[in-house]
Order: structure tokens, then C-alpha cells, then sequence
């Protein structure tokens, strides 16, 4: 769906508003996914769709009503919905006028290639790791290999219109054998920018250098922690620290701490959509251009982002990063970039007596959202390392851990950032670390 077509839509829905104030946001797409396991392809699904959601305004009475269906008589029944809805509601007397026009930043995110890439395209794509591990006696291939193109539009009564599209690919890749298993994913929005070779260099290599692992003591150890690692726990910031409504609501770990050094020195984290590798919308859910923030410098935190609400009870301005309303989370960054060092993984690896180096955690929770603590598994590629070099592989293991902990133990920061993909959404650019007196709090028998 193209800007005119999404204009005209919102136009038509905003048309038969009778409301004081009303508000479209348009938003669909498709996804395609390839998956494999057992060394052939198990599945192919096409999803697509698009979801019109109105909100309306009376007065401090708001109601909202969704539809998939673009025809009149469906989106004047939408309508009609929300505003019967909206009749029943309690006032809000933290609603805020909705905003009229604004201008954007243009963000490139969208390649046609990535959007008009076939099933048959994604099948030759893994059968390069498919056929090599077929060639062997014990390596299994499983993963995906998905595409999908997005759009969002959002209108009000007041003018304003936003519009933005996307594309996304992704290729994760699992090697196992029969005691071990190595994982590698790349992902981009333009297809042909995903390195399927390194993808299945990579996980072969960890798959066969997983085999026989070791147990090793719980305990505090030096960590090499590879890019997906890394991200899988600092995207937890996010959301347990660097919202405006949980700030203020004092259930953030920054409550009272702003403008305070709570990481190390070593530590300067943003939220950047304009990042090259970013890959987000230049607007927010309430059709506000988002602004880039400095989160922390220097291991001070400096501010939590904002939507309108949180921005007028703080008496700041809004950094573009509301959520659709009504929410109960408030403004999230959702394209944090963590800022690089000078140094590559082989660099920390060589510079370890004794550590651990982890490609992947998964299943990782908080434990105490206050202070930071999250658990959660290796995966996928877990090894010893002794004086400098990566010895054996060890058998998966539990780790507990502070982010607050992490982040003052940080010895060296990769010189290279990838982009991760978050588990709720969004995601973030970040490098691989090597940090200190990290915590283990058991072991596993695989």
C-alpha cells in the first residue's frame, strides 16, 4: 500500500468522524517465512493484512474501534463504534489535544528487493546450508529465513498525516550434532546485504566445536559476550529503565538517579533511529518526529525518553517516542545504539586468562526489574577460554546478573555493532563486550 492509497483511507475513516477530535492509524503488510530443520524445508507461510484503528474524542471521553475492511460501510461502523464508546468512558483529565501537522525526517527503510522475495528465492538461499550439512554424517540444520514489507500510517482531524514503510529479512541458522548445536542470524533490510555464507560458516564451526562440552563451576567469570548476547540483555533497558512513566511512577532503576554516574565511564548508549542500522519510524504513535537521545554518557544517565503526557507532568518536551494510546507502558526507546570501542572479539579473547566466551542467551526474564537482575541460558555455542585462546566448550549455564553490575564491569567494547532484533519489538545496535565478574548461578547437563 502506497502513501496515496494510505492518505485516502485515513481521509475517508477521519469523514464520517462526528467526534470533537479523531485520529486513524493504518498499519499492515506481509510477511513471508521459510523454515527448515532437519536438513530440508518443513514450512512456507505468507501473511498479510492491514488493521485500521480509530480513536475518538469527546470532550476527556475517549473510544477507540478497529477494523480490517476498508470499504465505507466498514470504516463508518468503526467509527460509529468508537464513538459509542467513547459515550461510556470515564473522563481523562491527563488527555492532551492531538497535534496537528508535522514535518519528518525521511528514513530510507524500504528496498523492493527484500519485498519481492519468493519462496523459491529463500529456498536457494538456505539450500547452500542445507546441502552442506547434508554432505556430513552428523550435522542437522534448522532456522528461518523470513522477508516481510510494513507500512503505518497515522491521520487526526487536525492535520496531520504520517506515512512510513519498511522492509526486513532475517537469516537464523542452528548446526547440531548429536551433543552439540552452533547458531549464527544476520538480518537487513535490504536482502541482499544477508551474508549467507558467514551465517552457515559460523554455525558449522560452533555446531562442530560444540561437541563433547565440559562442566565448569558456577560462579563469577570473565565473559566474552558476542553481539547477541550482548543485546539480548541490554535490551532490557528499555523497558526497566529509560521510560518517562515508569520514571515517574519511581519502578524505573534510574528513578532519582538522573544525572548520576550508574555505568562505567566506558558506557555512552543513545537512542537513534537515524542510526544507518537503526531501521525504525521517523514519527512516534502520536505522530511526533522522534528526536535522537542521549541516554548515557560517560556512564551518566542523562534523561529517559518522553511521549506528550509523561513531557507535560515532567515540564519537558516530548522526544517522539509515545506509544499507541491507550497503553500502560508509556514512551519505550525502541532503537537504542550502543557506542563502539576499539576492539574485535579476538582482541578480548587474547586478553582473557580465564573466561567464557557465550554466543547467545535465550529465555532471558527479569528478577527484579528495580535493580536490573535478569536470568537467563546460554545457547548455541558456550566455550572455555585459558590464556588467551578458546580451549573447550562448556555445557550451557545460568546466568544471574545486574545490568547495573554489567555495565560498571565492562573492560573492553567491540569496535564493530550489528544491528539485534529485540524480543518485544523494536531493537537496538550494539557491540560485543567483555565484562568482568559476571555471575553463573548454575550449570545444566547439556
Amino acid at each position: 500500500m502506497d502513501q496515496g492509497k494510505a492518505r485516502e483511507i485515513c481521509e475517508r475513516a477521519l469523514s464520517f468522524a462526528s467526534a470533537d477530535e479523531a485520529e486513524v492509524l493504518l498499519q499492515g503488510g506481509a510477511s513471508a517465512l521459510t523454515r527448515f530443520a532437519n536438513n530440508c524445508i518443513e514450512q512456507n507461510v505468507n501473511e498479510s493484512g492491514h488493521t485500521v484503528s480509530v480513536r475518538v474524542v469527546f470532550g476527556k471521553k475517549v473510544g477507540r474501534a478497529s477494523t480490517n475492511s476498508f470499504d465505507d460501510e466498514s470504516l463508518k461502523k468503526a467509527v460509529q463504534t468508537a464513538e459509542l464508546v467513547a459515550r461510556f468512558q470515564n473522563d481523562d483529565e491527563e488527555l492532551l489535544p492531538m497535534p496537528g501537522p508535522q514535518e519528518y525526517q525521511e528514513i530510507a527503510n524500504f528496498v523492493g528487493a527484500t519485498a519481492e522475495f519468493s519462496p523459491t528465492d529463500r529456498a536457494e538461499a538456505v539450500s547452500g546450508l542445507v546441502n552442506r550439512c547434508r554432505s556430513e554424517v552428523d550435522l542437522t540444520a534448522a532456522g528461518i529465513f523470513s522477508n516481510e514489507r510494513l507500512h503505518l500510517a497515522l491521520a487526526n482531524s487536525k492535520g496531520l498525516f504520517a506515512y512510513d514503510r519498511m522492509t526486513s529479512a532475517v537469516f537464523s541458522a542452528t548446526v547440531m550434532t548429536g551433543d552439540s548445536a552452533g547458531w549464527a542470524e544476520d538480518n537487513n533490510k535490504d536482502v541482499a546485504g544477508i551474508d549467507l555464507k558467514g551465517v552457515a560458516d559460523t554455525a558449522i564451526d560452533k555446531g562442530l566445536k560444540s561437541r563433547e562440552p565440559v562442566a565448569v563451576e558456577p560462579g563469577e567469570y570473565t565473559v566474552v559476550l558476542e553481539p547477541a548476547a550482548s543485546g539480548n540483555l541490554l535490551i532490557f533497558l528499555g523497558w526497566l529503565a529509560f521510560g518517562a512513566l515508569a520514571y515517574q511512577e519511581g519502578r524505573s532503576f534510574l528513578t532519582g538517579k538522573l544525572g548520576q554516574k550508574v555505568f562505567g565511564e566506558n558506557i555512552t548508549i543513545e537512542d537513534n533511529v537515524y542510526h544507518e542500522l537503526a531501521g525504525g519510524l521517523p514519527f512516534d504513535f502520536e505522530g511526533i518526529p522522534r528526536q535522537k537521545v542521549t541516554l548515557v554518557e560517560g556512564g551518566v544517565a542523562r534523561t529517559v525518553v518522553h511521549d506528550r503526557k509523561t513531557a507535560k507532568k515532567a515540564g519537558a518536551q516530548t522526544t517522539g517516542h509515545g506509544l499507541p494510546i491507550p497503553n500502560t507502558s508509556g514512551p519505550i526507546p525502541l532503537n537504542m545504539v550502543m557506542q563502539t570501542g576499539d576492539a574485535s572479539v579476538e582482541d578480548m579473547i587474547a586478553s582473557t586468562r580465564k573466561g567464557i566466551l557465550v554466543t547467545q542467551f535465550h529465555y532471558t526474564n527479569t528478577v527484579n526489574p528495580m535493580k536490573l537482575m535478569l536470568t537467563g541460558m546460554t545457547r548455541n555455542g558456550t566455550f572455555l577460554i585459558e590464556n588467551g585462546k578458546v580451549t573447550k566448550p562448556v555445557k550451557n549455564m545460568r546466568m544471574t546478573e545486574s545490568l547495573e553490575k554489567i555495565l560498571n564491569n565492562v573492560e573492553m567494547i567491540g569496535r564493530d555493532a550489528v544491528k539485534r532484533r529485540g524480543f518485544f519489538g523494536g531493537g537496538l545496535v550494539v557491540p560485543a563486550l567483555k565484562v568482568n565478574n559476571f555471575t553463573f548461578s548454575s550449570g545444566t547437563d547439556f
